[in-house]
């Protein structure tokens, strides 16, 4: 038998082996993400351009906010588009994501605290490994670096704050959930199932009176977005579908719960419903916890219960029961996995704070520590990847950013960042103007000046070569690789100079060799020049220049973080 002595190390020893893994893949997401900075338009961003041409023709803003898209009414984040596009010139909001998820991570943990601060420090820092590997997790990749997604953090961290607000008391706390509230209405559909929630948090808090205030302001709110709302063309179950089907739309709950161990469809739907009738079980169980211990679970109860009607609306507006039986595993794209992590947060917490007491409880935690384990590690590998990957399809949106720039006819990497050529080059044209994204950076000045006078100072020495080119009706589509021995990265930019100094091309470093998800494919290893400097490639564009060949062409790299040009040979 093992003294209790060397269990307690053991076990402190796997919790902070936890910590530190967990801390380790967060530094590597956050890296990407920071890799992944693009102010180039990419999907629906080209949308949200129309929106500011609308808006400059002098259009009523009030029509613009509540246009639905998608069958979202992107009142909130129009509205922050609006406003970078006149403060910061419609550049990159990835960092006010990543703020806005820190800042739920930072209302997690003191959710955590709050529950489990009397019962055990053990299974604080359980919670605090869980909320940091989950809610930094790569699986959310795609909402990190797109600059379009910061609605779905967004909508969380308010319907988060409003249950918290509720839990604190008083009428300063009330007026926050209110104004939260507002937010996660007004930021995506989901969240004005804020409102009922709040309700039955209330009611079980034995707050009539604020349970009554909460419905009415609520009423109004729901309604006020439903009118004149317009459902997206490819809906999924429905309310009726739902309603008729309970029993699939319950199955696909489980698979929206199960899809990140992506297994296969029959074995995400068997995960996630193991999860959900855990869950489920302590949810109801806890439910009858005495007045004086549920001030705080109240706001874990509601979040857990918001969470639960999210994952509904989610069945009822995207999946249908044909999902049940798809060859496909990637079912559902990168946005929806906020929502799905956060879940997963919420019922650890809801595990954690229960599990004391008896013992079935700890088996159950045994058990669910089984699954959560097997959740945050062992997919390490793959969610590294999905984070490397979505990272350099940005980059290569960033290179083919200097097609735009530059005037490029490459459609057949302009029309990846969005189909339409038509709407592209006037919202192109529009943001040139005035600008705008890709228009507002240094390196939309550099055509045509000397690379002496750009960047005065000596330049090093960097090695590299051009790889590859494809002629574009009087440009060049030019790869290569570019590399600096002395600090052993690659350059964020290559410039392309003529015989007399004149930047006549840009390109952008920072790529895999041969290999742009998205963008390009061949998977061919590098050659042994570079074979060991990874991310070495670039992607760009020189313009041809009468009868000179490419090979006449100078290349200069440029590191912009420490103002520092080298001369590639």
């Amino acid at each position: 038998m093992i003294p209790k002595t060397t269990g307690r190390v053991v076990g402190y020893g796997v919790i902070v082996l936890a910590l530190v893994s967990t801390l380790g893949i967060n530094c590597f997401t956050l890296a990407q993400v920071v890799r992944a900075k693009t102010s180039v338009p990419w999907a629906d961003q080209w949308v949200m351009v129309q929106d500011l041409m609308r808006r400059e023709r002098g259009e009523p803003l009030w029509p613009i906010l509540w246009t639905p898209y998608w069958g979202h009414r992107l009142v909130l984040p129009r509205l922050l588009f609006l406003a970078d596009a006149r403060w910061l010139s419609f550049t990159s909001l990835t960092w006010f994501t990543v703020l806005l998820q820190f800042v739920h991570i930072a209302l997690l943990i003191g959710l955590a605290w709050m529950l489990l601060r009397r019962r055990s420090p053990v299974l604080f820092m359980i919670a605090v490994a869980v909320i940091l590997n989950l809610m930094l997790s790569p699986f959310q990749m795609q909402n990190f670096v797109w600059g379009m997604q910061t609605m779905f953090p967004l909508v969380f961290l308010a319907a988060t704050g409003a249950f918290l607000s509720l839990s604190v008391g008083g009428i300063a706390s009330l007026a926050f959930c209110i104004a939260l509230g507002f937010v996660a209405s007004y930021t995506m559909p989901n969240g004005i199932l804020v409102w009922p929630v709040l309700v039955v948090q209330a009611i079980y808090l034995k707050q009539n009176r604020k349970a009554a205030a909460l419905a009415l302001i609520g009423a109004v709110v729901i309604v006020s977005y439903l009118w004149h709302y317009t459902r997206p063309l490819e809906i999924g179950m429905g309310v009726g579908g739902i309603l008729q089907h309970p029993i699939n739309a319950l199955l696909l709950v489980g698979l929206i719960v199960g899809s990140p161990f992506r297994l296969t469809i029959e074995a995400d739907v068997l995960v996630g419903m193991m999860a959900l009738f855990l869950g489920g079980y302590i949810f109801i169980k806890a439910l009858f916890l005495p007045m004086h211990e549920r001030k705080w679970f109240s706001g874990l109860f509601a979040l857990v219960l918001f969470l639960f009607l999210s994952s509904l609306t989610l069945v009822a507006g995207r999946l249908t029961q044909k999902d049940l039986h798809s060859p496909l595993i990637d079912l559902l794209p990168g946005s929806y996995f906020t929502m799905i992590c956060l879940f997963w947060v919420s019922i650890a917490l809801l595990v954690l704070s229960t599990s004391q007491g008896r013992r079935f409880r700890a088996l159950l935690l045994v058990c669910m520590g089984a699954l959560f384990v097997w959740l945050m590690f062992t997919s390490v590998i793959r969610q590294l990847i999905e984070a490397e990957d979505w990272a350099d399809f940005f980059v290569g949106s960033d290179a083919v950013g200097s097609a735009l720039l530059l005037d490029v006819p490459d459609e057949q990497m302009l029309s990846v960042l969005w189909p339409s050529e038509t709407e592209r080059e006037e919202r192109t044209m529009f943001m040139r103007q005035r600008h705008l994204a890709m228009f507002h950076e240094p390196r939309a000045e550099w055509l045509g000046k000397r690379i002496s006078d750009l960047f005065p100072s000596l330049p090093g020495r960097c090695v590299g070569a051009i790889e590859k080119t494809v002629g574009l009706d009087g440009w060049w589509r030019v790869e290569g690789w570019a590399w600096d021995i002395d600090t052993s990265s690659p350059p964020d930019d290559v410039l392309f100079t003529d015989a007399s100094g004149r930047v006549i091309g840009l390109a952008r470093g920072g790529l895999r060799h041969g290999y742009i998800i998205g963008f390009s494919a061949d998977l061919q290893p590098p050659p042994p020049s570079h074979v060991g400097f990874r991310h070495s490639e670039y992607l760009g564009y020189v313009r041809q220049a009468g009868d000179s060949q490419i090979a006449q062409v100078s290349l200069y790299g440029l590191f912009r973080s420490q103002g520092k040009v080298c001369a590639i040979r």
